[in-house]
């Protein structure tokens, strides 16, 4: 019986490990060089380990980082979310946080809604097409293309920071 590897954005399992380190070390390379100490991302990918795994020392091998701002969940790069954002070949997913709106303590829903129809304003003049907003948080895709252009991707995620940074000020 042919083996037959499973593939995704072009890359076997067995090359994912390697290409998702890859991508974790350009975000944390930006963020390091964007000049705002508010803006930060885990210290490392998550290892597997004696207790949370069987086979130990591997990453998981899916893009999954987190991107805070003053320590609350600002962007989100990851490759799947179940059925909803499923795993393809063309692009992966980036979530901007609304902090006013997902970090809310007041959930009175027509204050709500005015915050989310200016978020919304926001993302379509910045060209965004969304997915999905809920709760706070809208999906957009990244073409794997340009995540796989290091100075492509870079200046994106510059300009994702610096727009998911503005956005928060301008929903407040």
């Amino acid at each position: 019986m042919e083996e037959k590897e499973l593939t995704s954005g072009v890359r076997t399992i067995h090359q994912r490990e390697a290409w998702v380190e890859g991508i974790f070390t350009r975000v944390k390379s930006v963020i390091g060089n964007y000049g705002n100490p508010q803006v930060s991302t885990c210290s490392s990918l998550c290892v597997t380990s004696l207790k949370n795994s069987y086979v130990r020392g591997q990453i998981f091998p899916f893009i999954n980082i987190p991107i805070r701002y003053r320590e609350k969940e600002l962007l989100g790069l990851y490759e799947y979310f179940g059925e909803q954002m499923p795993l393809v070949d063309k692009h992966i997913y980036c979530d901007f946080v609304v902090h006013s709106i997902y970090y809310a303590e007041n959930k009175e829903p027509a204050s709500i809604k005015t915050m989310e129809d200016r978020a919304r304003q926001i993302f379509k003049d910045k060209g965004y097409e969304i997915l999905n907003f809920e709760d706070g948080m809208a999906t957009i895709t990244i073409d794997r293309k340009v995540v796989e252009e290091e100075e492509e991707f870079t200046n994106l995620l510059k300009s994702l920071l610096d727009g998911a940074i503005k956005m928060q000020v301008e929903t407040e």
